[in-house]
């Protein structure tokens, strides 16, 4: 019995195994189906995540292909002031430049000036659209396209600033758009700021050289570009180039010529070739385009000079030789007017105003100018203060000028002074003449790592001009001189006096530029090595400031117009996407 039932108690457990079996079962399904889910989810979570970034790449690669587009409008707009509205309006008429500019200015339509005059190959390329200019274009970056449209203001009337000077003012905005080349995915960037075009006439102090000969007076005796030249702005000549050694010089801008053919030193047996270069001996280096048969450039005229003297008379008529500061009522109206010969000094007082020492024969003026209050102390046997600066009728700036011949010159140029001084004869350099704020050269002139200096950025500005004489370096002038000015001898040269004797006197450095009827000597050099024998070599140093507009007050202009805007990129307010 007992055997029996143990038996029976065996059997009676059996269906509680398969029972918990089956439920271990059901529970492994069970949590394969969370797992199975869990997974779909996190696949399903990883692609979201995948097109999310796909999105935000897109949409970035969008945003900086507007970005692009953006900077393609500014340069755009550059383009469209500085080259094409420049280009149109110096190969205009200039009297059809004065007379359409007028009659726009007197009307105050700028909108309808710009649209009208800035064209391409004489076709207008901006749609007027009411008081707005347009221009639209489209590129590309990398795989990705950009699409922008400029989109021109007025933000004032135009005005008269001088006789054949004039301002035009305008707000612009670019609107960009940039789009993917695999998505519809889209950026946007809108740029807006402000800009005045100025149209005047272009000016000589534009050139880094113009002669119209490159020979010592008389005609017979060229001057060579040796491997001691260096021009960074454009030169001219109304004949032709003579080039020795290699390098023959180097030229940074365009440089141009009348003749078809240059003259290359070869050994000391000089050829004419129409051509840039005479094998490996006569060598220039041209980093712009030289041109030959350009046309001619006609050098300044009599009435230049007669208005330049009229500035500085104010309106007055001295018989007898001295140093006058014309003025009415307390009040200055012209500049400095000198008649006879005399020296200038320039320099500053303790309080950094400008002081011109004026020395006639023994008889001084001492006339220092105080921008900052606006007056002029003129002393002599006496002290006596005026209103105003000695700036010419016109108030362009300062303006000295002499009847006759300014036997010495030398000294510094006050910093928030633009001047000329010039004479109807000679004028002579004494001492170095140099800006008040300049940024110093570096290195030694003609080798490896030399920094030449600049006065960008600066206000300080000066013009030498000779109207009859030539603008020379004396005898008695130092050493590795400096010179910061434009100079212009309209029926002479700049040279040295004593040039080819004696011991090398360094390096004459001039930052600004030289118009002259030839091309004045400043040394001599050994034919064979080019090494320096005596006078300075030349390290002519380009004021970039006069490539775009300035030039010292009263300086002799061209016949052509300019047209140029330097703000477009000053104050530039950006924003993403609000097109």
């Amino acid at each position: 019995m007992r055997h029996r039932q143990s038996r029976l108690q065996k059997n009676v457990g059996l269906p509680k195994l398969a029972n918990n079996r089956g439920a271990a079962l059901v529970i492994v399904l069970f949590l394969m189906v969370i797992f199975l889910f869990l997974s779909d989810i996190f696949v399903l979570m990883t692609l979201h995540e995948r097109n999310m970034a796909d999105v935000e790449r897109e949409s970035a690669k969008a945003f900086y292909a507007a970005q692009g587009g953006a900077q393609s409008g500014l340069n755009g707009l550059d383009n469209l002031i500085n080259n094409f509205l420049n280009n149109t309006i110096a190969s205009s008429n200039p009297s059809s430049v004065i007379g359409y500019t007028t009659g726009r200015v007197n009307s105050g339509d700028g909108i309808g000036w710009l649209a009208y005059s800035v064209r391409n190959n004489n076709v207008p390329v901006l749609t007027q659209n009411g008081d707005q200019a347009e221009y639209s274009a489209n590129g590309t970056a990398g795989d990705n396209t950009y699409q922008y449209k400029i989109v021109m203001m007025e933000k004032s009337d135009p005005v008269t600033v001088t006789p054949d000077v004039w301002d035009f003012p305008y707000n612009y905005r670019i609107e960009s758009a940039g789009t993917t080349g695999t998505t519809s995915a889209s950026g946007e960037v809108l740029l807006s700021g402000d800009f005045t075009i100025r149209v005047q006439r272009d000016n000589f102090a534009k050139y880094s050289l113009f002669t119209n000969r490159q020979t010592l007076p008389g005609g017979t005796i060229n001057v060579w570009f040796t491997n001691m030249t260096s021009f960074a702005g454009p030169v001219h000549t109304n004949s032709r180039f003579n080039f020795a050694l290699n390098p023959s010089g180097r030229f940074d801008d365009i440089i141009q010529q009348f003749e078809q053919t240059a003259r290359f030193y070869n050994n000391g047996s000089s050829i004419l070739l129409d051509a840039d270069f005479n094998g490996t001996r006569d060598v220039p280096v041209f980093n712009n385009t030289f041109t030959r048969n350009a046309g001619t450039v006609t050098l300044s005229s009599s009435s230049q000079q007669t208005d330049m003297e009229n500035q500085a008379k104010g309106g007055q008529t001295f018989s007898s030789n001295g140093i006058y500061v014309p003025n009415s009522g307390g009040t200055l109206t012209g500049g400095i007017y000198v008649r006879g010969d005399a020296t200038v000094n320039m320099s500053l007082d303790g309080n950094n105003n400008a002081v011109y020492t004026v020395n006639q024969s023994g008889t001084i003026k001492t006339i220092t100018v105080d921008r900052s209050s606006h007056t002029t102390t003129v002393v002599d046997s006496q002290t006596n203060t005026y209103n105003g600066a000695p700036d010419g009728v016109d108030g362009v700036g300062t303006i000295i000028y002499s009847t006759g011949s300014i036997t010495g010159l030398g000294g510094t140029v006050q910093r928030d002074t633009q001047m000329t001084v010039a004479s109807a004869s000679d004028m002579v350099i004494t001492n170095n003449v140099v800006y008040q704020d300049y940024t110093p050269g570096s290195g030694t002139p003609g080798t490896a790592g030399y920094v030449p200096p600049t006065a960008a950025g600066t206000t300080n500005l000066l013009g030498l001009v000779s109207w009859a004489g030539n603008v020379r370096i004396a005898t008695s002038a130092p050493n590795n001189i400096s010179v910061h000015s434009t100079i212009l001898a309209r029926q002479g040269v700049f040279q040295v006096d004593n040039y080819n004797s004696g011991a090398p006197r360094g390096t004459a450095t001039l930052l600004g530029g030289i118009i002259s009827n030839d091309y004045g000597a400043f040394g001599t050099f050994n034919g064979a090595t080019g090494q320096q024998v005596s006078g300075y070599g030349r390290n002519f140093i380009y004021d970039e400031r006069m490539e775009v507009g300035n030039a010292p007050p009263y300086f002799p202009s061209l016949n052509t117009f300019i047209a140029f805007t330097n703000g477009i990129a000053d104050k530039i307010v950006w924003q993403e996407g609000g097109i």
